[in-house]
């Protein structure tokens, strides 16, 4: 298995452990009808910013986003990449929190949240301080767990779809398009690790775009398996639409009478190694900024990763858990969007000559 498909696993992977909880809210809030159009926009808009960030990557082989953004200035790398740490690292929190709290109510409901999530920082720190190659190697194990358990998931609540709770259309004007949630769903994109990982051959889109289009099937699929089950005036009310879904399907002639149980295992196994690669990046852009040689990237994700855990002990409920991760995300979005373009315009001019730096 290359280099390359372990790569796009992770791209999957990743995407599905952001993907389960809050997207499928933020698509009833911005449609009643035609759910597929705003997935869709939101995986041509995906499409884009990979194809403009990859044909930018491309323009500095053997580098990095850190290195390139180096060459641009010290001052520059600081003042883009120091915030997107900040994203990150309170992405990596709040994300394990909001998985805790369903790990809870699957499993262990008179468990502390707060030993869950020590369990949760513990593995993922191990996993992104042993570097890239195990949370490449791990993807494999992860993604051919996960896989069947989603797949199984979907195919089993189909025995509780009433076709009569989807009404198909085209809304025009696409109004979401306006509206700042959509700008939210950019942020669950997750292809900006990939400019991390330094290689001495180029970037080829059509590598991705078969993950790309496997992402967004699976984001169509948790936002219509709900709606085909509840419909769009009860999705609205609930707070975890697929989690629910997956609880109200019987399934008793199996081992496990509880659909929701393989539901919770495939988040741990999600939030783990999505958690592990967004720690991986924080490493890498604090010992590249700083590069001081008696800091390793890995002092740098367990300092980085017990200030955050402590801070998100400090958030009270799950409500306002979803309400700073839609904040997050948001913040993500931002940085989808800026960190490709800047990187296509300064390889542009640099090829143009416009600026030379040392190869």
């Amino acid at each position: 298995m290359t280099n390359r498909i372990q790569i796009g696993l992770v791209f999957i992977i990743i995407n599905f452990s952001f993907g389960y909880l809050v997207f499928p809210n933020l698509i009833y809030m911005l449609a009643k009808t035609a759910h597929w159009e705003v997935v869709i926009c939101q995986g041509f808009l995906q499409l884009i910013l990979l194809w403009i960030y990859i044909k930018g990557l491309n323009y500095f082989p053997e580098s990095d986003v850190i290195d390139i953004y180096l060459k641009m200035g010290k001052w520059v790398a600081m003042l883009i990449l120091t915030p997107f740490v900040i994203s990150l690292v309170a992405l990596v929190a709040l994300n394990i929190r909001l998985h805790t709290e369903v790990i809870i109510s699957i499993f262990l409901p008179r468990t502390p949240y707060w030993s869950i999530m020590i369990l949760f920082f513990f593995i993922s720190i191990y996993t992104a301080i042993k570097g890239l190659g195990t949370i490449l190697r791990s993807s494999i194990i992860i993604f051919f767990i996960v896989i069947p358990l989603v797949l199984f998931n979907i195919f089993t609540s189909v025995v509780n779809f009433d076709i009569h709770n989807v009404t198909p259309g085209w809304n025009s004007p696409h109004k979401f398009l306006f509206n700042i949630k959509f700008f939210y769903l950019l942020g669950f994109s997750s292809f900006l690790f990939l400019g991390f990982i330094s290689t001495d051959k180029k970037w080829r889109f059509r590598q991705l775009f078969i993950a790309c289009v496997s992402v967004t099937l699976f984001f169509l699929s948790v936002v219509y398996v709900p709606l085909f089950i509840f419909g769009q005036e009860t999705v609205v009310t609930l707070t975890s639409p697929f989690y629910e879904a997956m609880d109200s399907v019987d399934i008793s002639w199996f081992s496990f009478n509880r659909q929701a149980v393989f539901f919770g295992l495939s988040l741990v196994c999600l939030v783990i190694l999505a958690n592990a690669i967004l720690l991986w990046m924080v490493g890498q852009i604090l010992r590249k900024l700083f590069n001081c040689r008696i800091v390793y990237s890995s002092y740098w994700i367990i300092a980085f990763s017990v200030i955050a855990f402590i801070l998100v002990l400090f958030v009270p409920n799950k409500s306002l858990i979803e309400k700073y991760f839609l904040w997050s995300t948001c913040a993500q979005a931002y940085f989808i969007i800026i960190i490709p373009i800047t990187i296509f315009i300064y390889g542009f001019l640099t090829k143009r000559g416009v600026f030379v730096y040392e190869k």
